[in-house]
C-alpha cells in the first residue's frame, strides 16, 4: 500500500469511528489540538450521512420523530459505514436494518415505508427505454402470440405491504394523521415513471400484480393466459389479457424489444 492510499486509510478508519492512528501525521498548528480538529471532521462526516439518510427518506424521519431517527441513523451508520462513492445508494441497506433490529423490527411497518421510500429512488434513477407502441402489437401475426415475451420498463417495481405503509407515507406528506399500520390482508403497489417519464405509484389487485410479476419473468403469454384458468372463463382469457396490455401501454409500462 502507498503512503497515499495508507493515509487515506487512516482517514477513513478516523470518520468511521475505528481504530486510527492519523493523530501522528497531523502537524499541531492553530489553537485547537490535533484531537478537537479531527472530531471537527468526525462530526462532519456524520451530518453529511444523517441528511443523505433524512433527505431520502424525509417522511421515515417524521414518522420516527427526532429521538429515534437519531437513534436509527447512529445504528445504521456502526453496522453500514458508507463503502461507495455515490451517496445515492449508502441507504440502500435500510429496510433491513430497520426489519432486523429492535426496537424498530418491533413495528414492521418502519421497514416498509424506507422501501417505499428506496423503490421510489430507484424508479427515479432507472434507465430510459424506447416504450412499446400499440401498433407494434398489431402486426404480430397470430400464431406468434403464445411466445410472445412482453418486456417491462426498467423503472417498473412490484412490492407487496402486509402494513399501510404507503397509505401512511401518503398521510404524513400530506401533513395528516397516519392510518393504524397493521392490514389483514397484503397490498399490492406498482412503483413506475408513466409515460411523461414522472414517477408514480399505483395500488393493484392480486392478479394483476401476480401477471406483472409473472412478466419480470420473461413468462410468454401463452402461460400468462394459463396463469388465469382459475379466475376466468377460458373464453374471456386473451380479451381480459389485452386490455390489462393495453393498460400497461397508455401507462407506460412495456417497452419495445
Amino acid at each position: 500500500m502507498s503512503d497515499l492510499a495508507k493515509l487515506q486509510q487512516q482517514f477513513m478508519n478516523l470518520l468511521q469511528g475505528e481504530s486510527s492512528d492519523i493523530s501522528e501525521q497531523i502537524a499541531q498548528q492553530g489553537q485547537l489540538n490535533t484531537q478537537q480538529r479531527l472530531s471537527i471532521y468526525q462530526s462532519a462526516y456524520k451530518i453529511r450521512l444523517r441528511a443523505v439518510i433524512e433527505q431520502d427518506h424525509e417522511q421515515l424521519g417524521i414518522y420516527l420523530g427526532d429521538d429515534l431517527f437519531e437513534m436509527m441513523v447512529d445504528g445504521y451508520l456502526a453496522l453500514y459505514p458508507s463503502t461507495h462513492t455515490s451517496l445515492r445508494i449508502f441507504a440502500e441497506k435500510l429496510p433491513d436494518y430497520l426489519a432486523a433490529n429492535t426496537p424498530f423490527s418491533d413495528y414492521p411497518i418502519l421497514a416498509d415505508i424506507a422501501k417505499f421510500e428506496r423503490l421510489l429512488l430507484s424508479t427515479f434513477d432507472a434507465s430510459d427505454k424506447t416504450l412499446l407502441d400499440v401498433s407494434e402489437l398489431e402486426s404480430i401475426e397470430p400464431q406468434q402470440w403464445p411466445n410472445l415475451l412482453l418486456k417491462l420498463h426498467p423503472s417498473v417495481q412490484l412490492v407487496a405491504f402486509n402494513t399501510l405503509a404507503v397509505e401512511s407515507w401518503q398521510a404524513i406528506k400530506q401533513k395528516q394523521t397516519p392510518p393504524e399500520p397493521r392490514v389483514s390482508e397484503p397490498r399490492f403497489w406498482v412503483v413506475a415513471r408513466d409515460a411523461q417519464r414522472r414517477t408514480q405509484y399505483l395500488s393493484v389487485d392480486a392478479q394483476e400484480y401476480r401477471l406483472l410479476s409473472l412478466l419480470k419473468q420473461n413468462t410468454p403469454f401463452a402461460q400468462l393466459c394459463q396463469s388465469c384458468l382459475n379466475e376466468l372463463p377460458g373464453e374471456q382469457i386473451a380479451g381480459f389479457l389485452i386490455t390489462k396490455i393495453n393498460q400497461w401501454l397508455e401507462r407506460g409500462w412495456l417497452i419495445s424489444e
